[in-house]
């Protein structure tokens, strides 16, 4: 009956009308992606074997930029395609390890069916968890080894619960191998309907991703003066919620420390909202301005609203404290691993359930969880003060990276794609 439901569903909601905002243009992309797919696929480079690679967004793609390199060393070489469901990642720029990549297509037995024929993907890779019953349906009839890497269900998830439970169980019945990121994942995956002997406690490919990743030093380099002989804050990804907290916090310190200095990256770097934190600083009392790369100087000023995308995880690199963005609202908090890999200590809101990594580098002693402007401007100013204590908690949130993941996962991909490619029976 749940199966039932969600096809009358998922054909409904194409022609419901829908406001302008991230849910018109994922439908809009979706429902035009099955002839795009079906183009590349008739004008595919060669007949080596395709890994489809599946995330709901950047954050989830990222976890799967590592195994992806990993496979491009097995022989022969796959081509890898990767799907996105958020509009958020049609606007990214770093998919140049992928052959190709667009919208999944709409989560119907005509589009999903139709690109499987056309595209004939040797294994699928869910990065994370975004599950689509019909998508992995179809890849189930067609006898396709579908893996999902990084696996995670946060607590609560309403997939956790009925009918939602009842429709995901069939789902993942099918899953050939699940790596889970941590041991409650592990449980959690269990109660969804998962095959336990699927189930591998295999880490968090993120991890490897921030790990290995070559800092960009243009922005650092441009930063290098302004940065000199200060002690940098790095709020990251801030959004709408943390800004009345951060930009008191901000006055508060800046107030009292003369050395202190302040990069704030929004999430979303438009004009309207980089406009409106210089707004909120200036009524706080805090001179700001904005840059990007392409500025040139920096403005002589102790706070810099960074008005550019792409550049965060290098901007870390400058921090001597980190401020993590999405922490004032539940379920939005961002990546805390990466200033966990520059040795730099953090703090966020205090919503962090989304986030294992966050509950790990607390339990470390690297990161700090605060409620209230004044709590953030004491934990802020007290790692200012306490060099020795900075440092430690720095070296604390680092060595809660784990590598290791992406190899591990890339084993098992490229088991089942030989296997595929040889004829051999997947079960």
């Amino acid at each position: 009956m749940a199966r039932r439901a969600y096809h009358s569903l998922s054909r409904l909601v194409v022609h419901l009308p829908v406001p302008p905002g991230g849910l018109r243009q994922s439908l809009r992309g979706r429902s035009t992606a099955r002839e795009r797919w079906i183009r590349w696929a008739a004008d595919r480079p060669d007949s080596s074997p395709v890994v489809w690679v599946h995330g709901a967004s950047v954050g989830e793609l990222l976890t799967a930029r590592p195994v992806v390199h990993r496979l491009r060393g097995l022989d022969p070489t796959p081509i890898v395609v990767c799907s996105y469901s958020s509009p958020s990642a049609a606007d990214w720029r770093g998919f140049a390890w992928a052959d190709h990549a667009d919208f999944l297509p709409l989560d119907t037995p005509e589009h999903v069916g139709a690109v499987l024929d056309a595209v004939r993907p040797a294994a699928i890779v869910l990065a994370r968890g975004d599950l689509w019953p019909e998508f992995l349906g179809q890849a189930y009839q067609r006898r396709i080894p579908v893996t999902i890497i990084g696996a995670s269900i946060r607590p609560g998830s309403r997939r956790l619960h009925r009918p939602f439970r009842t429709l995901y169980a069939n789902v993942v019945e099918g899953v050939s191998w699940i790596g889970a990121a941590t041991q409650r994942d592990m449980e959690r995956w269990c109660l969804l309907g998962a095959r336990e002997s699927t189930i591998e406690l295999s880490g968090d490919p993120r991890h490897d991703d921030v790990l290995e990743r070559t800092t960009q030093c243009g922005p650092v380099r441009a930063l290098e003066t302004w940065a000199r002989d200060r002690s940098v804050l790095v709020a990251g990804s801030t959004e709408t919620g943390d800004e009345r907290p951060l930009c008191t916090a901000i006055h508060a310190v800046l107030s009292q420390r003369e050395r202190a200095r302040v990069l704030l990256v929004p999430h979303d770097p438009s004009p309207r909202i980089v406009d409106r934190v210089i707004a909120r600083l200036g009524r706080q009392g805090v001179q700001s301005a904005r840059w990007t790369p392409t500025d040139g100087t920096v403005p002589d000023t102790a706070c810099v609203v960074v008005a550019a995308t792409g550049i965060l995880n290098d901007l870390y690199a400058l921090g001597g404290i980190a401020y993590v963005g999405g922490g004032f609202r539940r379920g939005t908090l961002h990546a805390v691993i990466e200033p966990a890999a520059f040795g730099v200590p953090i703090l966020t809101g205090p919503h962090t359930d989304v986030s294992p990594d966050a509950h790990t580098l607390a339990a470390a002693g690297g990161l700090v969880a605060v409620s209230t402007a004044r709590d953030l401007a004491a934990r802020w100013l007290g790692w200012m003060d306490d060099e020795a204590a900075r440092v430690a908690a720095g070296l604390a949130a680092r060595r809660c990276l784990v590598a290791g993941a992406a190899a591990i996962s890339a084993d098992v991909i490229g088991g089942w794609t030989d296997r595929r490619m040889d004829g051999s029976n997947i079960e």
